[in-house]
């Protein structure tokens, strides 16, 4: 599994400009409903309950509410206030959120450009995402939310609204060819490690959601790094999608389009690939209602970061055109071969999901690959140049992030895993778990297999998580499993973990207290999957058995 995760620091701090008072209660509301990239959040998404959101927003001065409501009531700078009630006026979908959040204005967009629906401008806190009704949508009181009446769904999280999207409105956009739409999830998945984390620190000071860190140069060498990483794979064709626009497009199209303003250059020490100025190029010629990204009454990106400039930056260009390969990346690739490679661990959480699905459906040969020592082999980073585990190879068709395969191997050999009428409920319960309880495993579970040392708030992390798993449980586990009476991706994508949970080394080293229904969901996973053995022995790397290894140790 990725490194990084283990050490995962990603703070979501977010304090918009409408917050100039430094008070903490200001930032922790802001910070605390901006959503979900895909794989990390902050501490207080994870530590705040919707009580303390409401209660820290009650204690902004009457003057800080003021301001904040007529920022949310200010009309959009006209192009994006007509597509917005045009998309309105033609559709029901309503995505609650504001315009200054990147992961918010993905889903956004895609809404008005098809006309099926729009932004409903939402307030942080007691009037807003505190109130009963929203609550009732999202318990987790988090932006971007969706409700579509049409279809009867209320989903979050960034991803999971572009999903239902595309899969309701525009199937084009999630095409599903099985290696193309395996590319789109890895895209989405790769961009919410390393490129959010860079985001965070270069793009949010300048937007002034954060403080900007004292060394500036570090976090913009490693975003100029992971840019150019991104975009040598990502960005080979115009699009994500190949010759249009995919879902993954709409994902990182709001940072891209940040990352290339010459704020972050002068602000945060970004240099920002000429491949990602084209395409950010690319992608406002292409989307209708990108103009909402330049002015949306002064809360628009783009009159964001201008105002750390003298004037405001000219459009998005390049020095000279930046070729891109013509056709099909995958014309010509086989897959299908009833039998995928699983390059993987078992003590890796993150690979035991896809591994334990593969294994159940009889598609995956485990192929043991220790993270460093056998993922730089020039053999492996043909097919993942990220030299992450899981990588799955089918054929002449490479594929990495554990959600990603996991959908792959559903598409293409075991479908009743990702039904569709529960679909979108499945992906909202995965990238929550992923933007939520994933960082708590980072600070208990990890250490105790041996990744690294306890910290000294790993207790304090421990004890919090019974009422988060109370919560996630009531809101993803109301039928036996989180689709119903049946297994689904998601089901392998949080059993390893919360398996983890429950294993009697957590509770003394971690002071975790599981919730029954938590407990018993891990008993009904293990009897449903035949694979699930291998959580208890494997050779003396099981998850298991290196608990009980933890258990036997001294403080």
């Amino acid at each position: 599994s990725r490194t990084a995760d283990l050490h995962a620091q990603h703070d979501r701090t977010a304090t918009p400009p409408f917050f100039r008072d430094p008070s903490a209660s200001a930032a922790s509301i802001f910070q605390a409903t901006m959503g979900a990239g895909a794989a990390a959040c902050s501490n207080t998404i994870n530590d705040a309950s919707p009580e303390e959101l409401r209660a820290a927003f009650d204690k902004l001065t009457p003057e800080q509410q003021e301001a904040l409501k007529k920022a949310m009531d200010a009309p959009a700078a006209k192009e994006g206030a007509e597509a917005n009630e045009e998309a309105k006026s033609e559709g029901k979908v309503e995505i609650y959120g504001l315009t200054a959040s990147m992961n918010v204005m993905g889903p956004v967009l895609l809404a008005q450009d098809r006309k099926v629906g729009a932004m409903v401008p939402t307030m942080i806190g007691s009037e807003g995402t505190g109130k009963p009704e929203f609550l009732a949508m999202n318990p987790f009181g988090q932006i971007p939310t969706m409700k579509d009446s049409d279809a009867n769904v209320v989903v979050a999280e960034s991803n999971a609204i572009l999903r239902h999207l595309a899969n309701t409105y525009a199937q084009e956009l999630y095409p599903t060819e099985p290696k193309r739409a395996a590319y789109i999830d890895w895209a989405m998945d790769n961009f919410g490690g390393a490129l959010y984390a860079d985001a965070v620190e270069t793009i949010y000071p300048s937007l002034g959601f954060k403080a900007a860190p004292e060394d500036k140069a570090t976090p913009g060498k490693k975003a100029s790094e992971h840019l150019k990483e991104f975009a040598d794979f990502f960005l080979r064709e115009k699009f994500i999608g190949g010759s249009k626009l995919s879902i993954a497009d709409y994902k990182v199209a709001p940072f891209m389009f940040c990352f290339a303003h010459p704020a972050i250059k002068a602000e945060a020490e970004v240099d920002c690939p000429e491949r990602v100025k084209q395409y950010v190029s690319d992608f406002l010629a292409e989307c209708p209602s990108a103009g909402m990204l330049d002015a949306a009454g002064g809360w628009g990106l783009k009159e964001m970061l201008d105002k750390k400039l003298d004037a405001p930056a000219p459009a998005v260009s390049t020095a000279s055109p930046v070729e891109v390969q013509a056709g099909d990346i995958f014309e010509g690739k086989e897959s299908k071969t009833g039998k995928t490679s699983l390059y993987a661990v078992p003590p890796s959480m993150n690979a035991l999901g896809p591994l334990l699905l593969g294994l159940d459906a009889g598609c995956a040969e485990l192929v043991p690959t220790m993270p460093g020592k056998d993922t730089t082999t020039d053999e492996f980073l043909k097919m993942n140049p990220f030299h992450t585990i899981p990588t799955m190879k089918d054929g002449d068709f490479a594929l990495a992030e554990s959600a990603a395969i996991m959908r792959y191997y559903a598409r293409v050999y075991k479908p009743e895993l990702y039904p569709a009428a529960s679909r979108s409920h499945i992906d909202w319960a995965m990238d929550n778990f992923v933007c939520g309880l994933y960082k708590a495993a980072t600070k208990t579970v990890y250490p105790c297999l041996g990744f690294g040392a306890l910290s000294d708030e790993a207790k304090e992390v421990g004890a919090a998580l019974k009422g988060k798993l109370q919560l996630y449980a009531d809101t993803f586990l109301k039928g036996k499993f989180i689709a119903g009476s049946e297994l689904s991706i998601a089901d392998y994508k949080i059993a390893p973990f919360f398996f983890s949970w429950c294993h009697p080394a957590l509770k003394e080293k971690c002071s975790v207290e599981v919730p029954e229904r938590v407990a018993q969901y891990v008993k009904d996973f293990e009897e449903a999957s035949a694979s699930s053995k291998m959580m208890h022995e494997a050779g003396g790397f099981a998850l298991k058995e290196l608990l009980d290894k933890c258990l036997e140790t001294k403080e």
